[in-house]
């Protein structure tokens, strides 16, 4: 298990565009649109693990509403872009769902889709706890991709079209806080694996930091808003 990606969110991609370039020299790729009603772009990491930051934006209010998140993506871009959510990369995507299904006693959501990218490219993926992790932040929901080849050689082309000033190469770590929640909950969440996520209990819920290595050895700490 490792972190994936973290999602921003913002009512306008040109917002975030912006915030994004001028705080930390960070450019976007264009992505698609997504099953929830959003659509997405992506701040591209040099690096074969393939992770990044991913910044969505409405595209269909009543698919998000049918999903779960508009009121929560309304409310927490509000004062414009924010962290929403993260995700974390698992080998066993059921695994991960039987076991948070007895966390949360009730059926964790394991939904199977693809990705289509600018080009037609389709990327297949599988997720667990997506839901879940729009209600209590904090907690990340989990993902399985397929097609690990064409998700590789895609990152030159992202890298060319965001044309970043700073590229980032990882997350290196994430500060989340648990709003008042113990550390353990989190925890047992993550079924123990051992990530660099470090947390706030008597913060509002949600990733409140993340930590990115860049090409040199730099390390920028990217807060919102």
């Amino acid at each position: 298990m490792r972190i994936d990606h973290v999602t921003i969110g913002a009512r306008d991609v040109g917002q975030a565009r912006e915030l994004l370039w001028d705080r930390y020299g960070f450019g976007l790729a264009e992505g698609g649109p997504l099953h929830d009603g959003t659509a997405n772009w992506v701040v591209p990491f040099d690096t074969p693990d393939v992770q990044y930051l991913e910044v969505v934006v409405p595209r269909d209010e009543d698919a998000m509403a049918a999903a779960g998140i508009r009121d929560g993506f309304m409310e927490r871009t509000a004062a414009g872009p924010a962290f929403l959510t993260w995700a974390v990369l698992v080998e066993g995507i059921e695994e991960a769902a039987r076991r948070v299904a007895g966390l949360l006693g009730e059926d964790p959501g394991l939904l199977r889709g693809e990705s289509v990218r600018p080009g037609g490219l389709r990327l297949p993926w599988a997720e667990a706890a997506y839901t879940a992790s729009w209600r209590k932040p904090a907690r990340p929901f989990f993902l399985e991709y397929g097609a690990w080849p064409l998700r590789r050689a895609r990152v030159p082309r992202d890298l060319a079209a965001a044309r970043h000033r700073t590229t980032p190469s990882a997350i290196s770590a994430l500060v989340v806080g648990t709003g008042g929640t113990a550390p353990a909950d989190l925890d047992a969440w993550l079924g123990g694996a051992d990530l660099p996520v470090l947390t706030e209990p008597d913060a509002p819920c949600g990733v409140r930091e993340v930590v990115v290595e860049t090409h040199g050895g730099g390390r920028i700490a990217v807060r919102l808003p």
